[in-house]
């Protein structure tokens, strides 16, 4: 089984090296869950988290007698996962989710532990927008209720402004290097807000470096982060949380980004602007 590519990052790495076109909505080297065909990917520069430091980490997967990972997500409530839009995108068919999509929770190792758990159905922000990779929300329904325990906990909601200078957690199970070995251990990077027209400055300025078109920056959508040249989120980490290293709420949806750790900003969906939408549709 095989999903589908959705932005700019694994075409890249697939060897579609081709200036994309914006216009023909082609933003496949942008962030985006890994090929199930493939080698799934961790954080670039990132350190292994501590076991159970980040227990409302979800695992994304399909496969009907092997899993294979997807993207990353964040339990919000216990029938609730939110993660990005274009994660949801590629595993939707025939007006439903495919029926080997699973949420694995309480494990550090998206391949091996935890509990499985089917999903309901799906919840995708009613503006997503895939041309310019705007609105990147959804919510994903579990059939049952997940078991909180001290492994599997809801992580917060920060709908708090988040301005310039913010120290912020990233955990997922992201690539280390371009066409890197999988992962199966849980990553973890410290990254710094950004201020919105200095993430406006950066962007434009790597479009031009890298010859990659982006999309145009929304900071009151967008959340804007960075670490260092070599340091920072990378494919398979779409859908994964930022939180807030202060108060442990999630502030942000990994959404895109370049390719890969190149010392330009990474974006994220921010989860201020979607605070009716997520208290509306969360269970």
């Amino acid at each position: 089984m095989s999903f589908k590519y959705g932005f700019l990052l694994i075409a890249l790495f697939s060897g579609c090296l081709a200036k994309p076109s914006l216009d023909a909505q082609d933003l496949s080297i942008f962030f985006d869950h890994v090929d199930t065909s493939a080698s799934a990917h961790r954080i670039m520069g990132g350190t292994p988290a501590e076991e159970g430091s980040a227990a409302y980490m979800v695992a994304l997967t399909g496969g009907d007698n092997v899993r294979a990972y997807s993207c990353g997500g964040s339990i919000i409530t216990s029938r609730t996962i939110l993660t990005a839009a274009h994660c949801v995108e590629s595993v939707w068919a025939w007006d439903h989710l495919i029926s080997s999509y699973r949420a694995i929770v309480g494990t550090d190792y998206w391949n091996v532990g935890g509990d499985s758990y089917e999903l309901e159905r799906n919840v995708t922000h009613p503006h997503y927008l895939r041309s310019t990779i705007k609105n990147d929300i959804s919510l994903l329904i579990t059939t049952t209720e997940i078991r909180l325990s001290e492994t599997v906990k809801v992580v917060p909601l920060s709908f708090g402004h988040v301005g310039a200078g913010i120290e912020t957690r990233a955990t997922g199970w992201g690539m280390i290097r371009p066409y890197g070995p999988l992962s199966s251990r849980l990553l973890e990077l410290t990254l710094t807000t950004l201020e919105g027209e200095d993430c406006k400055e950066k962007v434009a300025q790597a479009s031009v470096e890298f010859d990659i078109p982006a999309p145009a920056i929304e900071p009151h959508l967008e959340l804007c982060v960075f670490h260092s040249l070599n340091r920072g989120l990378c494919s398979g980490d779409s859908g994964s949380p930022l939180v807030r290293t202060d108060i442990g709420g999630q502030v942000g949806i990994v959404s895109w980004g370049f390719p890969c750790a190149r010392g330009a900003p990474d974006m994220f969906a921010r989860i201020s602007a979607f605070r009716d939408f997520i208290e509306k549709n969360a269970i």
